[in-house]
């Protein structure tokens, strides 16, 4: 355990947490939650016909179309994707002073 703090002490341990992490994000709310959705998506009309649909409420009839046609929004594009530049210029500006130290 003693060595893992060290390597993250070290100049590049917490960008390679960093970019770990940032993946691990993106996979998770990109691939993973909406195929989870419309995988556990509700057969919501499998015991209705269509003719049944007419006879029912307005509002009602409104939620089940909603329900069949619930589209995931992933939560890191939320806020105008505000996380993916703040990751992306924290990735960028660590990648970037590697160079400049180089120099």
């Amino acid at each position: 355990m003693k060595r893992f703090f060290i390597w993250m002490q070290q100049e590049d341990g917490w960008k390679a947490i960093m970019a770990v992490v940032y993946a691990v994000i993106c996979i998770f709310d990109f691939i993973i939650v909406p195929s989870w959705v419309g995988i556990t998506r509700a057969d919501v009309l499998a015991g209705f016909e269509m003719m049944q649909l007419t006879t029912l409420d307005p509002q009602v009839q409104i939620k089940l179309i909603d329900s069949l046609t619930y589209q995931h929004q992933p939560f890191t594009l939320q806020g105008g994707g505000l996380f993916h530049l703040a990751f992306g210029a924290l990735l960028t500006g660590s990648a970037l002073s590697r160079f400049k130290g180089d120099k």
